[in-house]
């Protein structure tokens, strides 16, 4: 096997699915060669990269008042049934715990499937008055559905180890209204960073969480056209309050129920960013995640070996404020560099006898594939800027790819058209009916709507004719 075919891809656009796969193990970020179906072994360099993607929400969720908690990882049977009664069929997707080593034990305990059940349980015995509001917490674990579809590694599993869910409790309704749009305000920020393109919908009410007041999600598109729920922010007023007892003293001494929201993401988010940004040499990352930001590969030539290591080594230390890693294997050259590309790191430095002898650099860019000799002298500026001009053109890129891969229809007849291989907006009234008449139609899913974004427009409901107050959005999911 040559060098190249130790690391050859199933062409992205021929086959999203198989390169995917393919990506994830030849890149070291999942083994999915377990025992169990839909759980995965994440490896070091996969674990630290989503180690780096959380590391931008938690700094986002600290700079906006939420602290991290930790709940244990099962809920008896008893606390977790009273959520049945709001998501039907539940039940199915639940990890049941029925024995404790040899003995049946008198009540099952489940494996977290989420933790609203697991918090509120013991929540109302923090909440007394309403000078314990607003609490803001959240935690980064690992939850458990058992998942009847086909599992998709990162997509669809049945062990979603970071699970981010942030859980936020309010004296009031209005408190929660602007609570959510905090939290619409974080996974923004949180996507801009990851160059991840999306658009924020509001779910349809025929879809919302069952009890929910109304939820927002981000949605993204994948290369094979599907549409990607990137994360969820949920306003359930005091639904679980009134299931689980979250009551607090307000300042006139009447007992009030709390206000809730949640709000939560998943390996998901790096899934997205993979799928959009890698190509067929493999993954393409920013340089803010990657977990390697640059490599240093020494080229050998006869005679010089020791002194184009130790120059390495100098270089090495010169960008010792970046992720630096400087490659002195046994490798072939050649077979460093596919490596390192299939890795996405975002700058590789080559050094050979013609850098040593003229102190300059051979500097390549993943993201253009593109190779540049610059001087020694500068270079951790150099490297800098690169890793700038980088983000920016892997951000310009996302845009572009989003771009290309949604439609605007103003008709049923245009709406059929352009689903399937992308995701489609289009003029709804708001009426549930005209709603549903699409999906029938059309054969998928309302994906969520962006609200009174058409108002004053003059465009019409594809449907009924009516005035257009929201731009729809339809296609396959996964």
């Amino acid at each position: 096997m040559s060098e190249r075919e130790a690391f050859e891809l199933t062409p992205k656009e021929e086959n999203f699915s198989r390169w995917f796969d393919e990506v994830l193990f030849k890149a070291e970020i999942l083994d999915e060669r377990y025992p169990v179906k839909g759980m995965y072994v994440w490896l070091p360099f996969g674990y630290e990269l989503m180690e780096n993607v959380m590391n931008v929400m938690e700094r986002l969720m600290r700079q906006t008042g939420h602290r991290r908690v930790y709940f244990p990882g099962v809920v008896p049977e008893r606390v977790l049934s009273r959520e049945f009664r709001f998501i039907k069929g539940f039940e199915d997707s639940i990890y049941w715990i029925t024995r404790l080593g040899k003995q049946e034990i008198k009540e099952k305990l489940a494996l977290r499937p989420t933790s609203e059940a697991i918090m509120y349980e013991v929540l109302n015995r923090w909440i007394a008055s309403y000078k314990d509001l607003p609490l803001k917490i959240y935690q980064i674990v690992p939850v458990y559905r058992y998942e009847t579809k086909a599992t998709r590694p990162m997509l669809r599993v049945r062990e979603i180890v970071f699970f981010k869910e942030g859980h936020t409790f309010h004296a009031t309704y209005d408190d929660a209204v602007e609570q959510v749009e905090l939290e619409v305000w974080i996974y923004r920020k949180f996507y801009d960073e990851l160059l991840v393109p999306y658009v924020v919908v509001k779910t349809t009410s025929w879809d919302t969480f069952p009890g929910a007041k109304y939820n927002y999600d981000l949605i993204t598109i994948m290369p094979d056209g599907k549409a990607l729920e990137l994360g969820s922010a949920i306003n359930f007023g005091d639904l679980f309050a009134r299931t689980y007892g979250l009551e607090y003293m307000d300042e006139n001494g009447e007992r009030k129920n709390v206000n809730t929201t949640s709000f939560g993401i998943s390996e998901r988010s790096l899934a997205a960013l993979i799928a959009i940004h890698g190509d067929n040499r493999g993954l393409k990352l920013p340089p803010k995640l990657a977990p390697i930001q640059v490599v240093i590969v020494p080229i050998p030539s006869k005679g010089y070996e020791e002194k184009v290591l130790e120059y390495a080594k100098q270089v090495k230390e010169m960008l010792s404020d970046f992720r630096v890693q400087l490659d002195d294997g046994e490798e072939r050259p050649g077979y460093k560099f596919y490596k390192w590309e299939m890795k996405g790191v975002p700058v590789r430095v080559e050094i050979g006898r013609k850098e040593y002898e003229s102190r300059t650099l051979t500097l390549f860019r993943r993201d253009r594939m593109e190779r540049d000799e610059v001087p020694l002298e500068g270079i951790k500026d150099r490297v800098k800027s690169l890793f700038t001009e980088i983000e920016e053109e892997m951000r310009e890129q996302a845009r572009r790819y989003f771009k290309e891969r949604t439609v605007k229809a103003s008709t049923l007849e245009e709406i059929k058209k352009g689903v399937g291989e992308k995701i489609v907006s289009f003029p709804w009234c708001g009426m549930e009916e005209c709603g549903h008449e699409v999906e029938e139609e059309v054969g998928y899913g309302i994906l969520g709507y962006e609200e009174g974004a058409l108002e004053g427009t003059g465009e019409r409901c594809v449907i009924c004719g009516r005035e257009a107050k929201h731009r729809a959005w339809i296609g396959r999911s996964y």
